[in-house]
């Protein structure tokens, strides 16, 4: 609760699914954290129309089969870090902009790969 009485805002999405992963594009809000945990199904995040935190903002992918699918808008810094068995990595977190927030994508899977690609 704050000063005033009212909730806080909420810091965490977590998105629980057996079958079917997480997409989200057009406008609505990164929380500073988002788990998504689902044994079948990825992520796909559009985040060019996003309201992003102010500080640093943590996603996290688990799923056995399932990608990670991250558009972001310039003047982000990305990083990628986790593990996939089988599954390629396409990386376009660009240069890193001083003072910039960062968006810190950790996915894990055995199936699907990651991609992050520029806006």
């Amino acid at each position: 609760m704050t000063e005033s009485g009212a909730p806080e805002s909420r810091t965490t999405t977590l998105h629980l699914a057996l079958l079917g992963g997480l997409d989200r594009r057009g406008s609505w809000q990164l929380r500073r954290r988002t788990i998504a945990i689902s044994p079948v199904g990825g992520i796909d995040l559009d985040l060019t129309e996003a309201t992003l935190p102010d500080e640093d903002a943590t996603i996290v992918k688990v799923s056995f089969v399932g990608g990670a699918k991250l558009k972001v808008p310039a003047g982000i810094n990305v990083t990628v870090e986790g593990f996939n068995v089988f599954g390629g990595r396409s990386n376009d977190t660009g240069p890193i902009v001083p003072g910039a927030p960062t968006i810190r994508l950790h996915a894990y899977g055995i199936f699907g790969g990651v991609r992050v690609q520029r806006a």
